[in-house]
């Protein structure tokens, strides 16, 4: 119970009750409570419950708040809670969920699947809009976007919403990317979707461990299976899920710890182009739930929604919002702000080329494609292309041409409307590498 207050208190009030005592020794006395040196008579007044009820906290290290049961045992008549049981109560007071009686039906991972379903249909409920952008109708929206060759006028993802009145263009190119991931990814739709619940549940965003567990149910994943997933259940599944399932929490929480022979390892299991595939979809999946959990875009009302192939009038022209000036950098600067920082002013410039070297020099965890042989099997586009400088593009073009040329267009297209300041894009790009200690 404390791993489940660990990673639901913030959402959700855990409460223990202590109620009369199952087994004292004046009366169904448990010989198992003997030879472990629990010796309780039936306390016959509240201070004597009480006590015992502290006792109880601090042998079992119990942190919740423990309540205690009248001496008249009106909880534990009316939750029928002998000798113990779990309960989840909604906001309303309802009860959303009732164990069977312990110590047989007390199930802590089937109490985790009802919390869970409560908080994602809770999430699904019509709240106030994000507070943090401006979150047009869906109508609104289409208004703003390029014309619809096909497809147009359908509900729109918040995320979609929210792209549209200053990234009308990288809204569309995400569309597919977002379509491709969700329908016509070279993963098998069980795996894409364990994956895409795996790194929501990691970066605690319930909008995108909506839309998976949707995905997984529009593909009739069995619910037994839905619940495994979602109580942390793994035995069930087979050793090639549990492995990628690993790494994808692994990757989004701690990238820069997963070991050459974790991906060794899954290459064996699922071969390059599907271990590219993987990573690609969870570089999306960190990518979209950052925009989300950023931004607090809500859960559509009518959502989740299903993937949306939509296709739009090419070289459309969208009138964008007035960019703010950059500043004047011929100016006079400000006098410079030192900021204290031990750990990285202990590298210096000789230390960070030196590293640099050593990461030159480090073999591949995958094989680096022969250009010349790969792009005889991709698309048009690509084949007369030359080689890329690119390390990680020559990976991704060779085994997974389609997805990243969505990506591509995706970056590209959000570059060409951002026009961003180039000083603060490289300072936040440093930033980001630094946090997540990728310096290539």
């Amino acid at each position: 119970m404390e791993d489940l207050r660990r990673r639901y208190g913030d959402r959700v009030e855990f409460l223990g009750i202590y109620v009369r005592e199952a087994h004292p020794t004046d009366g169904w006395r448990e010989p198992g409570n003997d030879r472990v040196g629990i010796s309780i008579p039936q306390p016959k007044f509240m201070e004597e419950r009480v006590n015992v009820a502290q006792k109880c906290c601090a042998r079992l290290e119990i942190n919740m708040p423990l309540l205690v049961d009248a001496m008249d045992d009106r909880v534990g008549h009316l939750y029928s809670g002998m000798p113990d049981r779990l309960y989840v109560i909604d906001r309303e007071g309802r009860v959303a969920y009732k164990g069977g009686r312990g110590p047989f039906g007390f199930k802590s991972r089937e109490m985790e699947q009802s919390l869970v379903m409560l908080l994602l249909d809770e999430a699904s409920k019509t709240r106030e809009p994000s507070r943090r952008a401006a979150l047009p109708t869906s109508a609104e929206a289409w208004a703003m976007l390029p014309k619809a060759a096909a497809g147009g006028g359908q509900p729109l993802p918040t995320w979609a919403r929210v792209l549209a009145p200053s990234r009308p263009h990288t809204a569309v190119a995400l569309f597919s990317l977002d379509y491709l991931h969700r329908e016509r990814s070279p993963l098998e739709p069980r795996l894409r979707g364990m994956i895409r619940w795996t790194a929501a549940d990691a970066n605690h965003c319930q909008y995108s461990q909506a839309y998976a567990l949707a995905d997984l149910r529009r593909v009739r994943v069995a619910e037994a299976d839905i619940r495994a997933l979602l109580g942390g259940d793994e035995s069930t599944f087979s050793a090639k899920e549990r492995a990628v399932l690993a790494f994808a929490r692994k990757l989004t929480v701690n990238a820069d710890a997963v070991t050459d022979d974790e991906v060794v390892q899954l290459i064996k299991q699922y071969g390059e182009k599907q271990v590219v595939a993987v990573v690609l979809l969870l570089a999306y999946a960190n990518f979209q739930d950052r925009l989300i959990l950023a931004l607090d875009l809500p859960l559509e009302a009518t959502g989740p929604l299903p993937p949306l192939e939509l296709r739009f009038t090419t070289n459309a022209s969208i009138r964008l919002p007035q960019r703010p000036p950059f500043p004047n950098r011929d100016a006079a600067p400000a006098a410079a702000e030192r900021v204290a920082d031990p750990e990285w002013a202990k590298v210096n410039f000789e230390q960070l080329q030196k590293a640099l070297e050593g990461q030159r020099a480090r073999k591949s965890r995958i094989s680096l494609p022969d250009w010349e042989q790969m792009k005889k099997n991709l698309p048009r586009e690509y084949q007369a292309r030359d080689k890329p400088a690119i390390s990680w593009s020559l990976v991704c073009i060779s085994y997974q041409p389609e997805l990243t040329a969505a990506w591509f267009n995706a970056m590209g297209a959000f570059g060409a409307e951002s026009r961003q300041d180039r000083v603060l894009e490289e300072s936040l790009f440093w930033v980001i590498t630094r946090a997540i200690n990728c310096f290539y």
